[in-house]
């Protein structure tokens, strides 16, 4: 990890940043996650909690893998903002 940002604001909404060498992953708490890539490719992830679960669901992990190369490191995004917002 590079870098990482997260604040919460007094309305109760977040904002999680995490960079890597290959990849930004942002979430406002509402929107659900999204990647960018370094060559500027972008995709919505959806819900950050699926995550959490997912190398239990061998193929649901598998598919997802086949279509993102950084599933690890959403992953591992995904455990630090539930880390931080006590979850």
């Amino acid at each position: 990890m590079i870098r990482m940002e997260f604040n919460i604001y007094e309305d109760g909404t977040y904002y999680f940043l995490y960079i890597d060498e290959d990849v930004r992953i942002e979430t406002n708490g509402f929107d659900g996650l999204q990647i960018e890539t370094r060559d500027s490719k972008v995709r919505d992830l959806g819900d950050p909690y699926q995550y959490l679960t997912i190398r239990e669901r061998k193929d649901e992990y598998f598919n997802e893998s086949l279509r993102n190369q950084y599933l690890d490191t959403v992953i591992e995004a995904v455990e630090k903002l539930c880390a931080l917002l006590g979850n």
